[in-house]
């Protein structure tokens, strides 16, 4: 498919066994924080070696990233047309006990 390079936002700790890095390692820097900073929930990963090279950018999350903080009222109102789940704990999640 041509893809060279995974950006996401994610747990460095559960991602890092999946080859992902932090982004800021392949100079990719997270929009609101600065540039130096290594941000430890923002992972980069090259599919294809040497795909990113030298050069640098700045990620943005699309339009629409943060509904839920932009526009609280009308992110309630869609989540209330979800019917209600039963929050589980199974065998394999962190913290499950028998």
């Amino acid at each position: 498919m041509g893809i060279g390079l995974l950006q996401m936002e994610g747990n460095i700790g559960f991602y890092k066994h999946a080859g992902f890095d932090l982004a800021s390692k392949l100079n990719i820097h997270y929009h609101d924080m600065p540039k130096d900073e290594d941000v430890p929930f923002f992972l980069a990963q090259e599919l294809i070696p040497g795909y990113w090279g030298n050069r640098e950018g700045t990620y943005c999350p699309p339009k629409g990233y943060f509904v839920a903080d932009e526009n609280p009222e009308a992110f309630e109102a869609y989540e209330a047309t979800f019917p209600q789940k039963e929050k589980l704990r199974l065998p394999g999640q962190l913290g499950y006990e028998e």
